[in-house]
């Protein structure tokens, strides 16, 4: 029903560092051009959502969103959460740039910056912040 990858956890964790835990909530949203896709969002419960508890953190899922889009996979880039599942896929967009890529918004946004070939100013400050990071290590 919902897979948490380490990659996630990881970025939870570094979400919550020196907070209290929090539920979050898992929703879909319709963007740019009419392309679903799902949001994060700390959040309350309600009746109608599913609870699950995976490595420490409450993940809130609205039982309709269970049903037709099931299984529900949440991922990390390392800056992000990417979730996927029932025919949403992390790729159809990041958000970052309203859905469009390269510096004039031209290209459908493939959600990945670090495979992006025509990043937009945030896709290339993502980047330089990844590569920044990695030669630190």
């Amino acid at each position: 029903m919902l897979n948490i990858t380490a990659a996630a956890t990881h970025s939870m964790v570094d979400l919550f560092h020196g907070k209290s835990k929090s539920p979050v909530r898992i929703s879909i949203l319709t963007g740019g051009c009419g392309i679903r896709f799902f949001e994060v969002a700390i959040a309350d419960g309600a009746e109608s959502d599913e609870q699950f508890d995976v490595d420490g953190f409450t993940y809130l899922v609205d039982r309709k969103i269970i049903q037709e889009y099931a299984p529900i996979t949440i991922d990390s880039d390392g800056f992000s959460l990417r979730l996927s599942g029932g025919g949403i896929y992390p790729p159809n967009s990041c958000g970052t740039c309203a859905f469009g890529c390269s510096l004039r918004g031209k290209t459908r946004c493939n959600g990945v910056c670090r495979i992006c070939k025509t990043p937009c100013r945030t896709g290339r400050r993502l980047l330089a912040r990844r590569k920044n990071f990695t030669n630190c290590m």
